[in-house]
């Protein structure tokens, strides 16, 4: 049987998803920061709605088309990664939005695609 293109469950794992491009989930590492320090970050500070770590990581695409450094792409510096729940950005439709970590950590957050409400708005106006 061919399973292309259909959703397959890889594993189980403990995750928290900030947003479409801040998945934190087994070993993936979003702006440097894996699931246990931004689960700590929270839990030191759940009402602040804004987390910063200093750490190393490398300069990724965005970075360095933000700072203008092409040369230092891949490179490993000393970098200031964050998590902003006031300027985040999402590509889908939330009833209502978590301003704290500690609120993303307390509730679930239901939410509809952006692209599936165009349709829809769409197809009602035809």
């Amino acid at each position: 049987m061919n399973n292309a293109g259909k959703w397959k469950l890889a594993y189980i794992s403990p995750a928290l998803i900030v947003s479409s491009g801040l998945v934190y989930i087994g070993i993936t590492r979003p702006k440097g920061l894996d699931l246990a320090t931004v689960l700590e970050m929270i839990k030191e500070h759940p009402r602040v709605g804004h987390y910063e770590k200093r750490l190393k990581r490398r300069l990724t695409l965005g970075d360095a088309l933000g700072l203008g450094k092409f040369e230092e792409l891949g490179q490993t510096k000393d970098m200031t990664s964050s998590i902003d729940f006031y300027k985040t950005q999402h590509d889908r439709e939330f009833a209502k939005l978590p301003r704290t970590g500690g609120q993303l950590l307390s509730n679930k957050y239901k939410s509809k695609p952006i692209r599936e409400l165009a349709l829809l708005r769409t197809e009602k106006h035809q």
